[in-house]
């Protein structure tokens, strides 16, 4: 229940800063641009850090795709987080995302990052309750992109 009002909440919050929900049953165009179209078939190399801790963290690879109107990281499929719908908004050359992982087991992971070109920087905030403590850390995420498939437009088209 907590997990559909949280999700409901996103949506709103999303549209209300102007960025559209992108699905895979999406065909209409957002202004001129089909809002799919900025980012979908593409898959960025990553690594992330701990954001307190980024001079001493251990940085981890990661694989962040967008495919379908979907986003999903390899890294975390391993501890079960679920692929997730993502919004996007574009601002001239660049394009924001924001995407919100779940896992039964690990709690949720909210994505949100800026692409120029063949860049990607952002956050991921990693948040899990305990009867005892809540886990709440924020990584900084780097990244190119690897791959772009289908008919997939470049962030600064």
């Amino acid at each position: 229940m907590r997990a559909a009002l949280l999700a409901g909440f996103l949506a709103a919050s999303a549209v209300a800063l102007g960025q559209q929900p992108v699905r895979a049953t999406e065909t209409g165009p957002r202004s001129t641009i089909d809002a799919a179209a900025l980012l979908d078939g593409r898959t960025f190399g990553t690594s992330i850090v701990r954001a307190s801790l980024a001079e001493q963290s251990r940085e981890l690879g990661d694989k962040l795709t967008f495919s379908n109107g979907m986003f999903s990281s390899a890294l975390c499929k391993q501890y079960n987080f679920s692929d997730a719908p993502y919004w996007v908004r574009r601002e001239g050359d660049q394009v924001h995302f924001l995407a919100e992982l779940t896992s039964p087991t690990d709690g949720r992971m909210v994505w949100k990052g800026i692409i120029r070109g063949d860049t990607l920087e952002g956050t991921m905030r990693w948040t899990k309750e305990r009867w005892y403590w809540t886990i709440d850390t924020e990584h900084k995420i780097q990244g190119t992109l690897e791959k772009t498939s289908g008919g997939a437009r470049r962030a600064a088209d």
